[in-house]
């Protein structure tokens, strides 16, 4: 699976970062194990925007940041800890607007199975890891229906354990799924 991955992204050229807006990158974790798992993060209630949602580790790109994958490790071990040193990245997904209007763009990065992730961070209240072969399902929890620029389309909201992993971070999770394994998951459609 982290063969065809590595090969899919080596090749893949995303939709760029906005160029007149913020910017913000996000590290989708794979971590390399038999069962290849995401890494995600519930965010604390103490945090000002997206307070007790699931979300990908990342944030804002600071002025010191030399590329937008700077951003996403470096926000990535600020939150979970997670040695950007650990962190092989192998390319990006396509770069997609929050409700916001931050530009946020995803970089992808392998990781050993033996990290140690922080749950004790003022931004972060649990680190957790998904099975990619759960999410390959497409077992909705539920659909959430969005009318954009005349279309419409489900954005899929999925249930792992006691954590729902919906909104921005699912539409980035199906993205990736879909240019990295073929997943064919339609947000025409409300899945399985």
């Amino acid at each position: 699976m982290l063969n065809q991955i590595t090969s899919k992204l080596k090749v893949y050229e995303g939709n760029p970062p906005v160029e007149d807006l913020r910017k913000a990158a996000v590290l989708i974790g794979i971590v390399d194990c038999d069962d290849p798992e995401l890494i995600y993060t519930l965010r604390s209630n103490k945090v000002g925007s997206h307070g007790g949602e699931v979300s990908f580790p990342g944030g804002m790109h600071e002025k010191d940041d030399i590329s937008l994958e700077i951003t996403a490790l470096r926000e990535s071990e600020e939150e979970t800890g997670l040695n950007r040193e650990q962190v092989h990245i192998i390319g990006s997904t396509d770069t997609v607007v929050s409700r916001y209007n931050v530009s946020v763009t995803p970089y992808v990065g392998i990781v050993p199975p033996d990290i140690k992730l922080n749950n004790d961070s003022e931004e972060i209240e649990a680190c957790f890891r998904v099975p990619i072969s759960f999410l390959l399902e497409d077992k909705r929890h539920r659909n959430d229906h969005i009318k954009k620029n005349g279309e419409s389309f489900f954005m899929p909201a999925y249930k792992f354990e006691s954590f729902i992993i919906w909104g921005l971070t699912a539409m980035m999770t199906v993205d990736f799924l879909n240019i990295t394994l073929d997943a064919g998951i339609d947000l025409k459609t409300k899945g399985n």
